[in-house]
């Protein structure tokens, strides 16, 4: 029994080896080895990589270099909050450090990540919406999970969902593609693999959308025409999302604001103008305001001049900086 065990095990062990053997050199999510670049900048394709682990794995290379004291926390939206915009109404080291599908529980970690280090945090901007203060645990997946030096969990669990984010499917032989021939192909835009659309400061860890920039600014109407079917009519009667601070939630927004208030920071938090015009419930609101303080929370949720207007998105999903740069005019110009 024991001499057909290690047959078997001799027999098969290829078929384990050979795939983490090409993820440990492709390293497709660049989670392993440290690179000039974490955003494919000089070619034709991006893969969509893990937003969390590449902003802090970016602030652990850089931060006793640039001496990082001010920083924008939130999801995928909070990146049109640009550094060099925010540089206009605040003095200090700006990091963006944002992530995909961020959470309360990714902001809360990350704020007690700075903390622990002993970061001196001088500046904050805080986006919340109803996604961001919804989830109170440590995402799943490859795209999503954070980073074990914040998360406090197992590097070893982190390194198992990016290989099963390699290993999924077709993804597998997408990447094995693209790394052979370094050509990508139609098939892979819904593996993850796109079209060169952003650019990444190293130093600031801003992404921009420089390709829909360009092309709204060279032809914006050709640019919504195109788009035209995603832009869904919104029901012009107010609508509120479901109360979502709840008990857990009150938790993590108190340790924030304790550690805000550790480090005598200026904060501002920021529930965003989304294209679906929901308002964020108004408890929500309230407790926000009196844990924050109606002077360090601005509200641009639901039916205004932001949100009616669908050329202020490049999508359903994401506004435009321009829209960012006019809400920070507001909330630093006006008087506290």
């Amino acid at each position: 029994m024991k001499r057909f065990l290690i047959k078997i095990f001799l027999f098969t062990f290829p078929l384990y080896a050979i795939p983490i053997i090409l993820y440990l050199i492709m390293d497709p999510f660049k989670v392993l080895y440290k690179y000039n670049e974490q955003v494919n900048t000089g070619k034709d394709y991006q893969i969509v990589g893990n937003r969390d682990f590449q902003s802090t794995q970016l602030f652990l290379w850089n931060y006793k270099k640039y001496n990082y004291d001010s920083f924008i926390l939130g999801n995928s939206r909070s990146m049109f909050f640009q550094s060099s915009s925010w540089g206009k109404f605040i003095k200090g080291n700006i990091f963006h450090f944002n992530a995909s599908s961020e959470s309360i529980y990714g902001i809360s970690s990350k704020l007690k990540f700075l903390d622990n280090e002993n970061v001196d945090i001088k500046n904050v901007l805080i986006t919340f919406d109803y996604s961001t203060l919804i989830n109170i645990k440590n995402s799943e997946g490859h795209i999503s999970i954070k980073h074990p030096i914040t998360s406090n969990e197992s590097a070893i669990k982190f390194h198992y969902e990016m290989f099963k984010g390699f290993f999924s499917s077709k993804a597998f032989f997408a990447y094995i593609d693209l790394f052979f021939t370094g050509t990508k192909k139609k098939y892979m835009e819904l593996l993850g693999i796109q079209n060169n659309a952003w650019s990444h400061n190293m130093k600031t860890n801003q992404l921009t959308y420089f390709v829909c920039d360009k092309q709204i600014k060279n032809n914006a109407n050709l640019y919504y025409a195109e788009k035209k079917d995603l832009f869904y009519s919104r029901d012009t009667i107010q609508t509120y999302s479901n109360q979502v601070i709840n008990s857990e939630q009150k938790i993590m927004l108190t340790d924030i604001k304790n550690i805000l208030t550790k480090h005598k920071t200026n904060y501002k938090i920021i529930i965003p103008p989304l294209y679906d015009q929901i308002k964020l419930n108004k408890n929500d609101t309230y407790y926000l305001n009196k844990l924050f303080g109606e002077n360090n929370v601005y509200d641009f949720s639901g039916i205004n001049s932001f949100t009616e207007n669908y050329k202020n998105y490049y999508e359903t999903a994401h506004y435009r900086p321009i829209v960012a740069d006019s809400i920070l005019t507001i909330i630093y110009k006006r008087k506290n």
